[in-house]
């Protein structure tokens, strides 16, 4: 049984170590899996690419409750309806709003001295 060839065209040239490595991920994986991981990171490159690759969940929650002081967690908590429609505005997800609360509670226990 012959083995099948691939010519691929890339944008840049690949060392020796990268050819190696792209032979071992062939040979070991199923090809379903390679195509599936392929779109994968062909989709996360076009939305890097247009600017519209979303962060992670942890450094949104962290940008949200990063420099809050204690005042600023109690009126958010007191406030939280109008923070809740105002992060679902933003797109955030109930669990990423669920998340900033369970912060913000613990900064509202902590007064600074």
């Amino acid at each position: 049984m012959q083995k099948p060839v691939i010519e691929l065209q890339l944008a840049q040239q690949p060392s020796d170590v990268d050819l190696k490595r792209l032979q071992e991920y062939f040979k070991e994986m199923p090809l379903d899996d390679i195509l599936s991981g392929l779109k994968f990171a062909k989709n996360r490159w076009s939305a890097k690419d247009a600017g519209t690759l979303k962060v992670g969940r942890k450094s949104i929650i962290q940008k949200e409750v990063h420099s809050v002081t204690f005042e600023q967690a109690q009126w958010r908590l007191k406030n939280w309806k109008m923070m809740i429609a105002n992060y679902r505005k933003r797109g955030y997800s109930y669990p990423t709003i669920s998340r900033i609360k369970k912060i913000l509670i613990q900064k509202s226990k902590k007064k600074i001295k």
